[in-house]
């Protein structure tokens, strides 16, 4: 039996109004407190790292990527409402069921509040892939210390190569600045 917290998970459902909406709703549920500040998204972020060797950051990021591909089920918003669940609640339903489940918002938000945690600069990359300015997806990418970005899509898994080179416009936004900053960069 669910209790009435279980029940209403954390979340923000509105109508969809536009991938800047909720891009700037993602930056906020990752600078919140259920995002980079939660204990329980930290304690998942360290179970994660626990085995690999000191100052592996690229190793790292890749851990991050393959444990929410390995952990959370992809699952469409509802037809007509853009869902957003924050960080904290993925890993509660991980904690719960052994699986979460989220879109493409989702496993980006938990991706780069795990790399925020893990002292990583994040971005989020909302793509098109036919007009510009027309967004359907999005992903998360993260820089290795010193070194490259490293894409982070367990929506397009095995075949991350492959949906890059499909990409026809996209937005940068970076968990580094105010939700309301906008994006970093626009293509085209």
């Amino acid at each position: 039996m669910l209790t009435a917290a279980q029940a209403t998970p954390p979340a923000q459902f509105s109508g969809f109004s536009g991938a800047k909406d909720t891009l700037r709703t993602m930056v906020e549920v990752c600078q919140g407190p259920r995002g980079e500040r939660s204990m329980i998204v930290r304690s998942m972020t360290e179970h994660i790292m626990r085995h690999l060797q000191p100052k592996d950051y690229g190793g790292e990021v890749v851990a991050i990527r393959n444990w929410v591909t390995e952990r959370v089920r992809y699952q469409n918003d509802p037809l007509h409402v853009e869902l957003v669940k924050d960080p904290q609640r993925i890993c509660e339903e991980i904690l719960q069921h052994g699986v979460g489940v989220g879109d493409c918002d989702d496993m980006c938000a938990l991706i780069g509040t795990m790399a925020l945690q893990a002292g990583r600069v994040a971005q989020f990359v909302a793509a098109g892939f036919g007009r510009p300015h027309s967004y359907s997806h999005v992903f998360a990418r993260v820089q290795v210390p010193k070194g490259p970005w490293l894409v982070c899509d367990p929506v397009a898994g095995t075949q991350e190569r492959r949906m890059l080179e499909r990409v026809k416009t996209y937005e940068v936004w970076s968990l580094d600045e105010p939700p309301d900053h906008g994006p970093v960069k626009v293509y085209p």
